[in-house]
């Protein structure tokens, strides 16, 4: 197909406030969608293709610093115009490689035809050249990645491409998808890298409730969002219906009880120390891993009290020794974060290393935080 002409941006007005950009910057469209919950806007289960949680329309665009609008996947062959069907698409999370001359995305492909009706179609990565001015640009699927919802790419410093998927660890397609800890639904299974020209795959952290928006740092880590609902799950008892299977085989069979011994039950209980106060751990943490999966930690070591200081009920109830509560004056982060919020996107200042940026929940709308 012809390649579209690029459209120039008009200036902004005399006396406005608009900085100018000395670099392109290569960016997405989304459609806007009004769910919430496992949608692509979404803080967790966002990697799911409905068109009710993902709407398709969407664009890969770069602007140059002349102001300068390209639309890349239109140029490339991807998307359509007007009702949007088989030759539809969605895009995420574009990320440059060191050389800035390609990009690594995520695209889905695909719309239902008819009302009530859906695709089956996957997230799948692809790569993208010719982002300089007059260039032609190509987009090419990533070789050898697996076949699931495969996002968050971006390059290591090897080469190999690290992104998240909903892939099951083994690659069992029965134990597909695999469900969160919460509200049992698909979740990113963990951080993986794939070498495309040998199809080498594997798996560097294994979190069952997903990890999010993973990068690499100027000290060489990978820097995530990992949400750690460490606390027993609430699906587990009353008419949730909830049970353990044998093992994880095919034919495994269903057992008639699905017990947990940790953490402590989320309500109050008595044991052989005294009563026992309820424990749910629900918070959304930066944490790092190498780029082979090993050294996994909270960012610097932080934790919970650094982030969402302020009561932390005490095991025993009856305990006198022990408080609920700690002094404010030890923490050098002054924003609250909620017990169930976290910090989200994070993302390290170019100009600051060691400096980290991201959004909170809604008690700080957004915030820097502590320089790790």
């Amino acid at each position: 197909m012809p390649t579209p002409a690029p459209t120039p941006v008009p200036a902004p007005a005399p006396g406005s406030t608009v900085g100018t950009i000395q670099n392109p910057i290569l960016f997405v469209t989304q459609v806007p969608v009004s769910a919430d919950f496992s949608s692509r806007v979404g803080s967790f289960a966002n990697h799911r293709t409905q068109v009710k949680l993902t709407p398709r329309g969407g664009d890969l665009m770069i602007r140059y610093p002349d102001g300068t609008l390209r639309n890349l996947t239109k140029e490339a062959g991807f998307g359509m115009d007007g009702l949007q069907g088989a030759n539809a698409i969605a895009v995420r999370e574009p990320s440059v490689h060191w050389n800035g001359t390609k990009a690594l995305f995520s695209m889905v492909i695909g719309a239902p035809s008819k009302q009530y009706y859906d695709v089956s179609a996957n997230w799948q990565m692809y790569e993208v050249t010719g982002l300089g001015k007059g260039e032609v640009v190509k987009i090419t699927k990533l070789a050898n990645q697996p076949a699931y919802n495969n996002v968050s790419p971006f390059y290591g410093t090897d080469d190999r491409v690290l992104f998240t998927s909903d892939r099951p660890r083994g690659g069992e397609a029965h134990l597909y998808p695999q469900l969160d800890e919460y509200e049992s639904t698909p979740t990113i299974t963990g951080i993986w890298s794939l070498n495309p020209a040998t199809a080498d795959l594997r798996l560097l952290n294994h979190t069952v409730s997903g990890a999010f928006t993973p990068f690499i740092d100027s000290f060489g880590r990978v820097i995530f969002t990992r949400w750690d609902h460490l606390q027993r799950d609430q699906q587990n008892g009353g008419s949730f219906g909830a049970y353990n299977f044998a093992s994880e085989a095919a034919a495994a069979a269903k057992l008639g009880s699905a017990p947990e011994v940790f953490p402590e039950p989320r309500s109050a209980s008595a044991s052989v120390f005294g009563p026992v106060n309820g424990y749910t751990f629900n918070l959304f943490t930066p944490w790092e891993i190498n780029e082979d999966g090993s050294n996994e930690q909270t960012i610097n070591h932080i934790g919970r009290h650094e982030l969402s200081f302020g009561g932390f009920t005490r095991s025993f109830s009856s305990d006198s020794s022990l408080l609920d509560y700690q002094s404010a004056g030890f923490n050098a982060n002054k924003k609250f974060i909620r017990g169930d919020g976290g910090i989200f996107q994070v993302r390290e200042d170019p100009r600051n290393p060691g400096t980290y940026y991201g959004f909170t929940d809604a008690s700080s709308a957004n915030s820097a935080l502590p320089s790790w």
